[in-house]
C-alpha cells in the first residue's frame, strides 16, 4: 500500500516510540456486533501504561456515544481521537500505530492488511462469525466464544461476546505482541 499519505504532524506527535501504540475502536456504526464500551474501558485499565499507549478512535458521533455511556470515566489512560481524523488520516494513523482491537469493522481489516497486530472480537453466530469475517494477515487474530448461541441470533447485544473478558483479550493481545 504505497499510496498511504503521511500522517499530519499533529497526529504523528501522539505516537510514542517507546511503547506499543494500540488503537481501540469500540464502535462499528451498527455494521457488526460490538464487545461493549465497558469491556473496552476495562481493557484499557489493565494494559500497563509503561508498555501501551492507548488511543480510542471512531466517528464524532461514536465519540459522543462513548461519552454518553461513560466510557472515558471508566477507561484508564487513553487518548481520545474520535471524530478528529479524515478517512485518509485514519488509514495513516492505523499504518503508524502498532495494533488495533475492534469488532468486525473496516479499521480491523485495514490494520490486518497493513501487517499490524489486529485483534477482532466476534459473536459465535453465522454469518457474523470469524470463519467468514476474520481479519486476514500475518499478525491478525480473533476471539470468539467457543459455543453456538441461539440468543445471539436476536437483535441487540450478544451476551456470548460480552462474556469474553477484558483479561482474555489482554492475554490474546500479549501473545500476539510477544509471540
Amino acid at each position: 500500500m504505497s499510496r498511504i499519505k503521511s500522517l499530519p504532524d499533529s497526529l504523528e506527535r501522539l505516537i510514542d516510540l517507546n511503547r506499543f501504540n494500540l488503537i481501540l475502536h469500540p464502535k462499528s456504526k451498527g455494521s457488526a456486533r460490538e464487545w461493549g464500551s465497558p469491556n473496552f474501558a476495562k481493557l484499557s485499565t489493565i494494559l500497563p501504561v509503561s508498555d501501551y499507549k492507548v488511543f480510542v478512535t471512531g466517528t464524532a458521533a461514536e465519540g459522543a456515544m462513548l461519552k454518553e455511556e461513560g466510557f472515558f470515566e471508566m477507561a484508564g489512560e487513553v487518548t481520545d481521537i474520535t471524530g478528529k481524523m479524515s478517512l485518509d488520516e485514519m488509514i495513516s494513523f492505523i499504518n503508524t500505530a502498532d495494533g488495533l482491537i475492534a469488532a468486525s469493522t473496516g479499521p480491523l481489516h485495514l490494520a490486518a492488511a497493513l501487517g499490524k497486530v489486529a485483534l477482532g472480537i466476534y459473536p459465535p453466530i453465522r454469518p457474523m462469525h470469524p470463519g467468514r469475517w476474520a481479519p486476514l494477515g500475518k499478525r491478525a487474530g480473533y476471539l470468539v466464544a467457543d459455543k453456538e448461541c441461539s440468543q445471539c441470533r436476536k437483535t441487540g447485544p450478544c451476551q456470548c461476546m460480552l462474556n469474553i473478558s477484558p483479561m482474555q483479550v489482554k492475554q490474546k493481545l500479549d501473545s500476539m505482541v510477544n509471540p
